[in-house]
């Protein structure tokens, strides 16, 4: 009875906003930019956002952009996710990084999970959150007619404001090998570790650890998929139960949107710093002009702005052509092949490359005291960048002969079947 009325409710349920535009939504990050410039050094400190500023990305829908409209969300596409996130990265990329890793889940969730996990997950007054650690640092094993989950997950980004996480698992059952699972983790079941902060960058991100000690979840909230690499060859049960090709594709392209999004937004962070900076001091030399009125200074800033625009509509493209590979997949025109993530994630790798060139110019460029000081938006900037590279999802190095090889082997399957 109990989760029949669950379902009823979550059937029924409208977004806060029902004829909330995308446009809106991204103006709205827009409009945030002041508060979150002036509370950069205070989320540092804190290690995420303050809970004022997270009432304040709730009221502006953001962690339902791509959450479904059935469920309470506003079911926006990645693309709409993609440039909100680059301009609340553009006010303070460690709390963008936070926001991104806990609201962009909701897309995964409703990608892999069957009705009655999301009723439940999604329920109640529709806010929903979740960080996500798809590596599998823990494990499942059946207890009380559903499971009992154990384990550490680090780098749980967004957990502070999350309602959920969903982290990868190991299925231990009795006779067989462990299977990889993806596990949906209520709050209750899990502690949130205060061991963020001490890095060089990022420090907003909220990328706290994750403890389970006898968490228990319901069978439904256990899928048996490879988080990374997820079965979609014959649907999803996202795509199926909202007829919405967006939860029919696969998880690194879109993991990557969220990554070179914020990344995408510090570079552009950075610009307006730059010019900032510009703007007040002059160049050298008697009579000096203004260094924003000297080629040398003007120079720099026009590389770099190029290099971002470069970016944002590569970052912005990658996410649409994530749309229509889920679409054609949905619609039985072409498979959404393991290489078209891989594809989608090497491009936005690049993307996130151009944004690092173009924060170290406008570093080297600003000058010791307004780029190297303590306490400098410009340092901030190039700390968070120093810190991003070191994410796995940014090795775009480490990921190129996967990519080749795997497109290879697809061809020449392809070529194969051809063969008399």
């Amino acid at each position: 009875m109990v989760s029949t009325l669950k379902k009823n409710m979550a059937s029924e349920m409208a977004p806060p906003e029902p004829g909330l535009s995308a446009e809106t939504l991204i103006a709205r990050a827009v409009a945030l930019r002041p508060a979150l410039l002036e509370g950069q050094a205070a989320a540092e400190e804190r290690g995420t956002y303050s809970p004022q500023m997270h009432k304040a990305f709730e009221e502006a829908g953001f962690y339902r952009t791509l959450q479904p409209r059935r469920y309470g969300g506003y079911e926006f596409d990645v693309p709409t996710f993609a440039r909100m996130i680059m301009e609340v990265a553009r006010g303070c990329p460690g709390s963008a990084w936070c926001l991104a890793l806990s609201a962009g889940h909701a897309l995964n969730v409703a990608q892999l999970f069957g009705e009655s996990a999301q009723t439940e997950a999604f329920g109640g007054d529709g806010h929903f959150a979740a960080a996500a650690r798809a590596i599998p640092s823990g494990t499942a094993t059946r207890a009380d007619g559903g499971w009992r989950v154990e384990g550490t997950w680090d780098y749980c980004s967004g957990v502070p404001y999350s309602t959920h996480v969903m982290v990868g698992v190991r299925v231990i059952e009795e006779g067989g090998a462990p299977q990889a699972a993806v596990a949906l983790v209520p709050r209750s079941q899990w502690k949130m570790l205060d061991n963020w902060g001490d890095f060089i960058g990022m420090r907003a991100s909220g990328s706290n650890s994750v403890e389970m000690h006898g968490a228990w979840i319901p069978e439904h909230f256990l899928v048996r998929e490879d988080f990374f690499a997820p079965n979609i060859s014959q649907g999803t049960e996202g795509a199926r139960l909202h007829g919405n090709p967006m939860y029919a594709g696969g998880t690194l392209g879109f993991f990557q949107t969220e990554i070179s999004s914020i990344m995408v937004g510090v570079g552009f962070a950075a610009l307006d710093e730059y010019e900032k900076i510009i703007r007040a001091r002059k160049a050298f030399g008697p009579n000096a002009p203004l260094q924003s009125e000297h080629p040398d200074y003007q120079r720099p800033y026009g590389i770099a702005l190029g290099k971002l625009e470069a970016a944002r509509h590569a970052v912005v493209g990658a996410a649409q052509e994530y749309m229509d590979l889920a679409r054609l997949g949905m619609e039985g025109k072409r498979t959404y092949l393991r290489s078209d993530d891989q594809r989608l994630q090497a491009g936005l790798q690049h993307a996130a490359q151009l944004s690092f060139e173009a924060v170290d110019m406008l570093y080297r460029a600003s000058a010791t005291s307004a780029a190297a000081k303590n306490g400098t938006r410009m340092q901030r900037y190039f700390r968070d960048i120093s810190m991003a590279r070191t994410n796995p999802g940014l090795q775009f190095e480490l990921k190129a002969a996967d990519l080749a090889r795997q497109l290879f082997a697809e061809r020449d399957q392809r070529e194969g079947s051809k063969q008399p």
